[in-house]
C-alpha cells in the first residue's frame, strides 16, 4: 500500500491532470493492487521524501480526525444541555400551573367563606343588601 501510494505522489508532481489519468497511471495502479507491484522508479532520496510528505499529510488527517471528534463531543453535550433546559422548563411550567391551580382553589374558598358570611349577615339583619359576588366571573377572570 506505502508503494502505490509513492507511487501516486511521484505523479503528483506533475501538474497535468492528464497525466493523472492517463491509461498507463491507471494500469500501473491496478497493477500494484493486484499484488504485482513491478518496479518502482525513483531515487531512495525522492522515495524518502515522499514518505515523510505522506506522514505529514497522515498527522494532518489524525489531527483533522481529533477535531472533528471533538467537535462531534462538543455538539453531543451541548443537545443532551439543552434537552436538560427544556427539561427544567417544563418542571417550572408544571410547577407554576399547579401553584396557579391551588390558587384559584384558594380563592374560591374564600369566595364560598365570604358568600357564607353575606348570608348570615343577611340573615341577621335582612334590611343589609349586599352585591352578590358570582362565582363564574371571578373563575373566568383568574384564567
Amino acid at each position: 500500500m506505502l508503494i502505490c501510494l509513492h507511487y501516486f505522489f511521484l505523479y503528483l508532481e506533475t501538474p497535468s491532470i492528464e497525466k493523472l489519468l492517463s491509461k498507463d497511471w491507471k494500469d500501473k495502479l491496478l497493477a500494484m493492487g493486484s499484488g504485482n507491484f513491478g518496479e518502482i522508479k525513483g531515487t531512495p532520496e525522492s522515495l524518502a521524501e515522499k514518505e515523510r510528505q505522506l506522514m505529514g499529510m497522515i498527522n494532518q488527517l489524525t489531527s483533522l480526525r481529533e477535531q472533528l471528534l471533538a467537535a462531534h463531543d462538543e455538539q453531543k453535550k451541548l443537545a443532551a444541555s439543552q434537552i436538560e433546559k427544556q427539561r427544567q422548563q417544563m418542571e417550572l411550567a408544571k410547577q407554576q400551573q399547579e401553584q396557579i391551580a391551588r390558587q384559584q382553589q384558594q380563592l374560591l374558598q374564600q369566595q364560598h367563606k365570604i358568600n357564607l358570611l353575606q348570608q348570615q349577615i343577611q340573615v341577621r339583619n335582612p334590611t343589609f343588601n349586599l352585591l352578590p359576588i358570582k362565582t363564574c366571573s371571578l373563575f373566568l377572570i383568574l384564567m
